[in-house]
């Protein structure tokens, strides 16, 4: 097979800088046929390494950490274990690698989780006060969760200055000095901050937004000694690469053909993998000081998957999300209609009539499957009051529990909304379906008429503060305490007695239900030990006794330290993407702001959670004004996005919005993550922020600028749907400016190009790849003009075109 050979040590190798064809042999076999790896449940999510001391919560891995026999650890670290092996200490000592792993082991086999190095350096910030005197000043932004509590500066030869340690990226702030807050004077950086003001812009470290060169490698699988050729797999020119088969490191032989000019890698996966039917190949690879990226390969009895109609509910890549409330979707069953009475009450706050029989209706009539929707986010469905409550904030208006965010009972659905009986026909009735169901969970709040306030108040955090405040919406400076409203109790997850009953109401639905999962509420604002005893739960009361995955969402204003703080083996699978959304938002809806900008964010999202995450991409949702709002200039950024909502009757009057609509659409389908459409953004429904966001879905009477936004997502769908290179590819971004953006994604033969034109102009953009010269198709119907050298692609103003091949 091969005449002339040099064999190497692939992790010690250094591949040169040019490309080359890379043979990737993939030998099934029973070198080890115990290694069953029983003793962790999914895949072992990477460690993010700290700068110095790193804790690894074993039973984030180990069912039953007491198994744990010996670990193994780089030279680089020095390292212990807590008497109860629940806690593993990795100490930094000498120079660590970008990448590397350690090796546990337990009877059922050595299980090998990967090390990140942190990316994280100190740096002096300093502010210059040009001659005025402060007693106080601090730092607030992004670093410090907007708690202006959290870092203060010293005063040092007139100059204040703090030591930070950042992670590379960009972090919005401003100064706090004697309680009042301001731009940087010293810092001409800015950036808008989506609400019609700006802060300072802080840029710590560099990296570098262009992807790592790809060659390709040609698969050659053997089973049985029987040689079957696959297809083609992209991958980097790394430095150094990982390779695992589930949680168990690879070993690699790396193989040089002088005569043909070739290299071939050769792994062994244990013959068990032709057992599961589902497995993953997953490669972690650097190829930079500081860049590294990942594959992630799913295998269905050891064979590579190529057609995405293999891929089952809980595989997650394959996600499209559809998140409605309730009261405000479909109204299925008029004898449950039960508004509350009071006539403080404005009709935007009241219940419209919304229920799980309209829900029902939809699943029954083919919306969602015809959209091309296979999972559900459904708003709480818990038990709200029935009389009216007035909010906090000035003006002190009245709502009702319409939302289902206010719980008077953790065991009954909503009598306005259903019955616990139709909530399980509901769930039944989505999974004959072929769709997931996703409940809104509460678990940091009830409300003051729940029989539980009543009983246990010390269940509850404490509402007056030391200093005499309320403690009411202090989001940042009270996280884990704060109240959103004085008849909002929220719970002391602190107390082992409380954070277990708040568990057990969780898997109480999950079990009773048969749900796929969860969307947290409010996560931040509870400890994460919390969550790592209701996923601790997860796994060991479900997840494993049933061979299914539940899939568990967060959702976290804040910066993505604090997003991914959240994440992981032990905690939550995903959160929603907030920062990205947010820079989508301002490039996609207004017309100064460059792709540049939605680059950058897109790859501080891949530092943070892989190239392979299941993080949520949203349109929107019932926290913000709509999109399409702010896209086609009904809604000023500078204004009050609430009280817009109250004062006036915001439509679309300039129909560019659903333009730019499509393209976050688009945007969303076609990058790593799982989409989520907020109910509404199918068809471009305008809206200023809570509750003028929440308006009566509308499924009729569509004018044709909202019947081409429906038939161009139910198209992406579609495309996603049908496409590996868009579920489990690789990202490369091929061209980026300030009006153009072309990417490309690709999973073995089959590779999906991304065009968006911003400019206000039509416009045509060249496409330069290496595959260029293969018979692309435009999926939107652009003029492609195809030469040996390039693809010109001519754009509307505002639109994207998705071109694809299957390299046959």
């Amino acid at each position: 097979m091969i005449s002339k050979t040099t064999s190497r040590n692939f992790l010690s190798s250094r591949l040169p800088g040019y490309l080359r064809s890379i043979i990737l042999i993939i030998i099934i076999c029973s070198t080890n046929p115990s290694q069953a790896q029983n003793d962790v449940f999914g895949l072992a999510e990477p460690v993010q390494l700290e700068l110095d001391t790193t804790v690894v919560m074993l039973e984030d891995y180990f069912i039953d950490v007491t198994k744990i026999k010996t670990i193994e650890a780089p030279g680089c670290f020095e390292f212990g274990l807590s008497n109860d092996k629940k806690r593993l200490f990795l100490i930094a000592k000498d120079t660590v690698p970008l990448l590397s792993t350690i090796q546990i082991t337990t009877d059922s086999g050595a299980y090998d989780i990967l090390l990140k190095k942190s990316k994280k350096e100190k740096v002096v910030f300093q502010f210059n006060p040009n001659g005025k005197t402060y007693n106080k000043v601090s730092i607030v932004g992004d670093l410090t969760g907007w708690n202006p509590n959290v870092i203060f500066m010293e005063l040092k030869n007139g100059i204040w200055q703090t030591e930070l340690t950042l992670s590379p990226g960009r972090y919005q702030y401003q100064i706090v000095a004697d309680g009042s807050w301001f731009l940087d004077p010293n810092n001409p950086v800015k950036i808008d901050n989506g609400i019609g003001g700006f802060n300072s812009l802080l840029v710590a470290g560099k990296r570098n937004n262009s992807d790592l060169k790809f060659s390709t490698y040609s698969v050659e699988i053997y089973y049985a000694n029987q040689q079957k050729k696959e297809q083609i797999i992209p991958v980097p020119n790394a430095n150094h690469a990982y390779f695992f088969w589930n949680n168990e490191k690879l070993h690699v032989t790396w193989v040089f053909d002088e005569e043909t000019y070739t290299d071939r890698v050769i792994l062994n996966i244990p013959n068990h993998a032709t057992t599961l039917r589902r497995s993953y190949l997953r490669i972690f690879y650097e190829g930079t000081a500081t860049a590294t990226e990942d594959m992630l390969i799913p295998l269905e009895y050891g064979k590579i998957i190529t057609d995405p109609s293999l891929l089952e509910k809980d595989d997650f890549q394959r996600t499209i999300m559809y998140f409605m409330m309730v009261d405000r979707f479909n109204n299925g069953n008029k004898n449950n209609d039960a508004p509350v009475q009071d006539t403080r009450l404005l009709p935007q706050a009241n219940y419209y009539g919304g229920d799980l029989a309209g829900i029902q209706q939809k699943i029954d009539d083919g919306y969602f499957s015809n959209l091309g929707i296979n999972s559900l986010w459904i708003s709480p469905v818990f038990q709200n009051p029935y009389t009216a409550y007035q909010e906090f904030p000035e003006p002190h208006r009245w709502f009702s529990g319409y939302h289902g965010y206010w719980p008077i009972s953790l065991s009954k659905v909503d009598t306005r909304l259903g019955t616990n009986i139709e909530f399980k026909q509901l769930v039944s009735g989505a999974h004959e379906n072929n769709m997931s169901v996703y409940l809104d969970y509460v678990a940091n709040h009830i409300h003051s008429e729940h029989p539980l306030w009543k009983s246990n108040p010390e269940f509850f955090s404490q509402l007056d503060l030391p200093d005499g405040r309320k403690n009411l919406r202090l989001w940042d400076e009270y996280r884990l305490t704060t109240w959103f409203e004085p008849y909002m109790p929220s719970f002391d997850h602190s107390k082992p007695i409380v954070a277990e009953a708040c568990a057990d109401s969780a898997m109480f639905w999950l079990k009773e239900f048969n749900l796929d999962g969860f969307r947290h509420d409010a996560t931040k604002h509870i400890e994460t030990e919390f969550w790592r005893l209701l996923t601790y739960k997860i796994k060991t009361e479900i997840e494993i006794p049933q061979n299914r995955n539940i899939y568990q969402i967060g959702e976290t204003f804040g910066s993505r330290e604090l997003i991914s703080s959240y994440l992981g083996s032990g905690l939550l699978n995903a959160q929603f993407d907030f920062p990205l959304y947010f820079d989508a938002r301002s490039v996609f809806a207004n017309n100064e702001v460059g792709f540049d900008r939605l680059n950058t964010s897109l790859h501080e999202s891949f530092d943070a959670y892989g190239y392979h995450h299941v993080m949520g991409n949203i349109t929107g949702n019932h926290d913000m004004a709509r999109f399409i709002s702010y896209a086609s200039g009904d809604l000023k950024w500078n204004e009050n996005d609430k009280e817009a909502g109250w004062n006036r009757n915001i439509t679309v009057t300039d129909t560019v919005g659903y333009a730019k609509l499509k393209m976050l659409h688009a945007f969303n389908m076609t990058i790593p993550g799982i989409p989520i459409i907020y109910y509404g953004d199918e068809i471009g429904m305008p809206g200023a922020n809570d509750p003028d966001n929440r308006r009566m879905m509308r499924f009729d009477n569509l004018n044709p600028f909202e019947a081409d936004v429906k038939n161009t997502v139910t198209k992406l769908t579609q495309l996603r749907s049908t496409h590996m290179a868009l579920l489990y590819g690789d990202f490369e971004v091929l061209e980026v400016n300030e009006t153009q953006y072309v990417y490309k994604r690709r999973y073995l033969n089959d590779v999906v190009i991304v065009v968006f034109n911003k400019s206000p102009e039509k416009t045509t953009i060249i496409v330069n790849d290496t595959i260029r010269n293969y018979p692309f198709e435009a999926q939107f119907g652009s003029n492609l003009v195809k030469t040996d050298n390039s693809i010109a692609v001519t754009l509307a103003p505002y639109s994207f075109e998705i071109l694809t091949v299957n390299l046959k």
